[in-house]
């Protein structure tokens, strides 16, 4: 028996692995059974003496939440075999076989999780070679409701520095077909799945080569697609959550795309820091102008931007802090509302290395404030 180990923040990656072992030919209730440890209703019906393959799947903040759990499994199924991939071990394998997982996958487990599923010895494994996406279905086929979000693209060129994905996806983008999606999206909209939302690092990125340039007949040619199969029957949000854009894609093109052929009212736009300094330090490659200026344009067409804005980097000073502030403080103006996030050292980054820091309380302070008036949300203490 397959146990996948369901949490509270796991589920698309849950429901995307059950997809992937219907490929191999194991399927929910026969061969594969989801345990969602943080339910007390879900109980494990398994013999406890015979060997079984327990699938994790998280990322660095519920690390510890997945250790005991692990810690409590292993203590009651003493022969079965425990597996874990995701981001956190793909940035800390060795740190997840030290707290007790017999084999940790590294980057995608579409090619290599049937054979390690079928083999014995393995410790660390990583695929050789990128997944196609168009190889594997995005949900489980044979229950499509055990579905949230289509990814449509993996990698990404821009490397910023306290990010996961270009280390865990590559450098060189990588995407579901047109005709790929349309397919999956057609089977959704059949089982009364109507609302359509997409995943990936930078939607607006969609069809592009090298993830720099917009392929614009790609985007349009995606949306135009959905938009025939969707009409009166679904509707589509791209570019807001899960998902989000580069504020540097955003233009009166890209813009006029969404409100074309979807039905989101928000964009989610990366902008990260108000400092020209700390955009520079941590590989954003846009500027604050951009961020500016995209929020601008989503305005002029009735989007409201979500600005996503990280704070806490220990080389942050109170000067970069303050332009921060100044940013939010005419973004809110401006009629945005803003995502704030707390810096969180990620491994395998090249920031992997440096230390969480509080937020100052000139940004505490304003963020409470705007809490209250509902323009801001996140995570602050």
């Amino acid at each position: 028996m397959i146990i996948l180990c369901l949490s509270k923040n796991n589920r698309n990656s849950i429901y995307a692995l059950l997809g992937i072992l219907e490929v191999y030919g194991y399927y929910l209730e026969k061969d594969v059974f989801i345990y969602d440890f943080n339910s007390k209703n879900t109980k494990l019906k398994i013999t406890k003496n015979q060997k079984h393959y327990f699938l994790f799947s998280f990322v660095t903040k519920d690390a510890e939440e997945n250790y005991n759990e692990l810690k409590k499994l292993k203590s009651i199924y003493k022969k079965s075999v425990f597996i874990c991939g995701g981001p956190h071990p793909t940035g800390a394998p060795k740190d997840c076989l030290n707290k007790g997982f017999d084999i940790v996958i590294q980057g995608e487990a579409e090619n290599i999780i049937n054979n390690i599923l079928n083999s014995a010895n393995l410790k660390i494994c990583k695929s050789s070679k990128f997944v196609d996406l168009n190889s594997f279905p995005p949900f489980p086929l044979k229950d499509p409701h055990y579905s949230l979000y289509i990814e449509i693209s993996r990698g990404c060129p821009h490397n910023c520095y306290f990010c996961q994905v270009t280390k865990i996806f590559g450098s060189k983008p990588r995407h579901r077909s047109i005709e790929n999606i349309v397919k999956y999206c057609e089977i959704l909209i059949k089982n009364n799945l109507t609302d359509l939302r997409f995943v990936s690092s930078n939607a607006f990125s969609y069809g592009s080569a090298n993830g720099i340039h917009i392929n614009y007949i790609a985007l349009e040619n995606l949306l135009k697609s959905l938009h025939k199969i969707t009409k009166g029957k679904g509707r589509i949000f791209f570019g807001s959550f899960p998902s989000e854009v580069r504020p540097e894609f955003v233009n009166e093109d890209t813009i006029s795309l969404i409100k074309k052929y979807c039905s989101n009212k928000n964009i989610m736009i990366g902008g990260q820091s108000g400092s020209e300094k700390v955009l520079k330090k941590i590989n954003r490659n846009h500027t604050v102008e951009d961020i500016i200026n995209a929020s601008k344009i989503s305005l002029k067409y009735g989007l409201l931007p979500n600005i996503d804005i990280i704070s806490g980097f220990p080389f942050e000073t109170e000067n970069d802090v303050n332009k921060t502030i100044k940013l939010c403080e005419n973004l809110i103006d401006m009629g945005c509302k803003i995502h704030i996030h707390k810096f969180n050292p990620l491994p395998g980054t090249q920031f992997e290395q440096l230390s969480q820091i509080e937020f100052l309380p000139q940004l505490k302070n304003f963020l409470n404030k705007c809490i209250g008036k509902g323009r801001v949300y996140g995570k602050i203490n």
